[in-house]
């Protein structure tokens, strides 16, 4: 089913805040070494990015230590708090300028670009990877994929087609790990 998309050496990025929502809002949970496992069956992948907020608490820490251990590259950053007199302070950490710039900087090594995330400021870097005769796949849920995203992209995957997968129904709410 997906591999038939793929096409040379891929290149993916995981926007963890957005596909842990997507994940969450259909209840279900990802499991990232069956998702490891799964590309490197399918794939001749060069590598996968996670990119996460760092929350500094032992369970992320050992998230992400898991993660690091089975091949995933981790780019972490603080969570920004921005001070909102109508909303309250506001938590952000948005990975679009890491995610666009390793994905430049490693475009010469890669045919295929896999997405996890939905956001539409993607946009503008799927026309420069288009542009540049790559393949882009899209992996998000339809809740939280931009149009523009589905429009500009080679192949779009809701995540629910990967339930089974690496996608299982949510027994808790801590990070998922398990194989």
């Amino acid at each position: 089913m997906f591999s038939q998309f793929i096409k040379g050496k891929i290149f993916i990025a995981i926007d963890a805040a957005n596909i842990e929502h997507s994940a969450k809002d259909l209840k279900m949970k990802i499991r990232y070494k069956k998702l490891y496992d799964f590309f490197a069956k399918q794939t001749d992948f060069l590598q996968i990015n996670f990119y996460s907020a760092r929350f500094d608490s032992d369970s992320h820490n050992r998230f992400l230590t898991f993660l690091k251990k089975n091949n995933f590259k981790i780019i972490t950053k603080a969570v920004k708090i921005i001070k909102d007199s109508d909303k309250g302070d506001i938590r952000k950490a948005n990975f679009d300028v890491e995610i666009t710039a390793d994905t430049l900087i490693k475009m010469k090594e890669f045919e295929t670009f896999v997405l996890f995330s939905g956001d539409s400021d993607f946009d503008y870097l799927i026309k420069l990877l288009k542009a540049g005769g790559k393949k882009v796949i899209i992996v998000s849920s339809k809740y939280h994929v931009s149009k523009e995203l589905i429009m500009s992209c080679s192949k779009y995957f809701d995540i629910k087609k990967f339930k089974g997968i690496f996608l299982e129904k949510q027994k808790s709410p801590s990070f998922s790990t398990g194989g």
